[in-house]
């Protein structure tokens, strides 16, 4: 952590210099919570499965100053302001306080009341670095009544690039208001390399009778760890989650979400799905929080877990907490192995071992994908799936792991 904070304070000029001042002004609050939080290590619940000070102990180049920044409008950033008090104070999470601190600019996406947007908004991230280095992306978006948004965020290697040898470390905060009856989709599709140290914190408002719809796909990293906070502070208010993951080699994926129930008559859906291989290591922390106020809520949630050797690993951790007495609610978790019947049937039919596996581990991951509700991206997740097993993605032309 004093690595981070002793950078702060020798370049705040340069910093304060290349950013809007919505973020200078929450520089010194995400200082002291650094200093008073420090960084999380296992003893804390929230992190028992993601050894945070390791990723973060390399020495990262960061690129200062030069940075093309268009300044907020004076109502933008009023709004902004109020909005990043609102929510994603520095002082609730470590990782936040830290992109809070070094982050140098922002990605604002405002949607007009009654804008149903005819494309999506893609956001390419691509690592092109020889050097170790770190990056800070602070993403806003605002979609106000009765609006629709598609955004899909790119987190990946260009197909193009050499073999990236060099440390690399990501930290996003992602927030995002879905005011009252508005509908927003995020797809994110992780494909980066394995000396990248991922930490990615979304933060989700929802006012009544909106929609939000998030899916997440990751099948190539390094340590990727997702957090996922959502509030349903309004009635008929509803969120679906999903996730799949494809991990190898010593690769390491942790997911961890939030859905509050804070008002009546809200709904959630969950489906996390993990197929792991080599050595790799999975981690799934959902919490479902019904508040005593949030009568006549619907949630389920279910984690279900592939693992093909027996040097991977996979945590598992659903957690429903209910303080309301009118509610339907449901959740689950499995951690299994390739079915010995399945792989018997299919050879039986023609099918060589390593294809059977193959097949099975697809259909498997490729069950969250189908819940997609967009087709046009559902068939994109289930190509990139398929070219994942087929070893056809960039990472994976000299890699045979999954076989």
């Amino acid at each position: 952590m004093k690595q981070y904070l002793d950078l702060f304070l020798h370049h705040r000029q340069l910093l304060d210099a290349q950013a809007p001042a919505v973020l200078n002004r929450q520089r010194e609050r995400a200082a002291q919570a650094l200093m008073q939080l420090g960084m999380p290590t296992r003893h804390d619940e929230d992190y028992r499965y993601t050894d945070v000070a390791a990723a973060l102990a390399p020495d990262y180049g960061f690129q200062l100053g030069g940075s093309a920044t268009t300044a907020l409008t004076p109502d933008n950033e009023h709004t902004a302001a109020d909005l990043y008090a609102h929510l994603a104070r520095p002082e609730d999470n470590a990782l936040t306080a830290l992109n809070t601190l070094l982050a140098q600019d922002v990605l604002m996406v405002s949607v007009p009341a009654g804008t149903k947007m005819k494309r999506q908004v893609r956001l390419f991230n691509p690592q092109r670095n020889a050097q170790p280095l770190m990056a800070h992306r602070r993403i806003l978006v605002i979609a106000e009544p009765d609006s629709h948004l598609q955004l899909i965020l790119d987190d990946k290697v260009p197909s193009n690039e050499k073999e990236v040898k060099a440390e690399t470390l990501t930290t996003t905060v992602t927030e995002i208001f879905v005011r009252r009856g508005a509908k927003v989709e995020v797809y994110e599709n992780e494909q980066t390399h394995t000396k990248n140290h991922r930490f990615s914190e979304l933060y989700v408002h929802q006012e009544g009778h909106s929609s939000f719809i998030h899916a997440n796909l990751t099948l190539q990293c390094g340590l990727t760890r997702n957090r996922i906070h959502v509030q349903l502070s309004e009635p008929h208010a509803e969120t679906t989650l999903l996730g799949c993951t494809v991990a190898d080699g010593t690769q390491h994926v942790d997911a961890n979400t939030l859905i509050d129930h804070s008002a009546t008559d809200c709904s959630s859906h969950e489906l996390y799905k993990f197929v792991l291989d080599g050595q790799a290591e999975g981690a799934f922390a959902g919490r479902i929080l019904v508040r005593p106020d949030a009568q006549r809520t619907l949630s389920d949630e279910t984690n279900a877990n592939l693992v093909c050797t027996p040097e991977a690993h996979m945590w598992a951790q659903p957690i429903l907490e209910i303080y309301a007495d009118d509610v339907r609610c449901s959740h689950g978790a499995t951690v299994g192995q390739l079915s010995a019947d399945a792989l018997f049937y299919m050879q039986q039919r023609g099918l060589p071992p390593d294809e059977a596996r193959l097949l099975l581990k697809q259909a498997f991951a490729a069950d969250v994908i189908s819940k997609v509700p967009d087709a046009p991206i559902r068939e994109r997740f289930l190509h990139l799936l398929e070219q994942r097993f087929s070893h056809q993605l960039t990472n994976c032309r000299e890699c045979h792991r999954c076989l």
